[in-house]
């Protein structure tokens, strides 16, 4: 379940805790005005939105642990591209990529792996325990984000010239990124017993 719970908080990381916590850097590192950010995430949730459609009938079909491995490694993908810090349009696709990525082969195969680990009498706990757990892991990863933030910028960040905020933009990105990758194994799940 742990895996669950880290991989589920984790896929969202790039799409949202990137251009959420560090807004300014992304802007001014994209050259994006609000608005243009604001479009670019409308992207991603209209896809989503789309995606969740076929999403289920996608994890009815294959087995849960690959999609899940399957949508982390594209999302990585993903991430890697957005260290490029592509025009404004390259940013529409790589969030329309992470709404595919992130929704369409990612959600329901995560609710389909919790509700498989908790069995038939346990989903309130499993569904419980996932949802508490991701907001735990939000904030601890969050936080080590910021903290990564700060190591990567010089000492007085207000003086950091362009150059230095999209270095350390980058190297947060690679940090989400290799956060992804490490899954290198299929995940294993093991029903609750019941």
């Amino acid at each position: 379940m742990a895996t669950l719970i880290i991989a589920g908080e984790a896929v969202f990381g790039l799409p949202f805790h990137v251009a959420r916590f560090f807004r300014p850097a992304v802007l001014q590192v994209c050259e994006l005005t609000n608005t243009e950010l604001g479009a670019v995430q409308a992207v991603y949730g209209v896809v989503a939105m789309l995606a969740y459609l076929p999403g289920g009938p996608i994890a009815d079909r294959f087995p849960a642990r690959r999609l899940l491995t399957v949508s982390l490694f594209a999302t990585s993908l993903g991430g890697i591209y957005f260290a490029t810090f592509p025009p404004y349009r390259g940013l529409w696709v790589l969030f329309g990529f992470w709404g595919i990525s992130t929704i369409l082969l990612f959600w329901a195969a995560l609710i389909r792996a919790t509700r498989e680990w908790g069995g038939g009498d346990k989903q309130g706990r499993a569904f419980g325990v996932l949802d508490g757990g991701r907001g735990l892991f939000a904030a601890v990863l969050a936080s080590a984000a910021v903290l990564l933030f700060q190591q990567l910028l010089p000492e007085d960040p207000t003086a950091a010239t362009q150059l230095e905020r999209a270095r350390a933009l980058r190297g947060l990105i690679y940090a989400y990124t290799a956060e992804h990758s490490n899954y290198k194994r299929p995940f294993r799940f093991t029903p609750h017993a019941t």
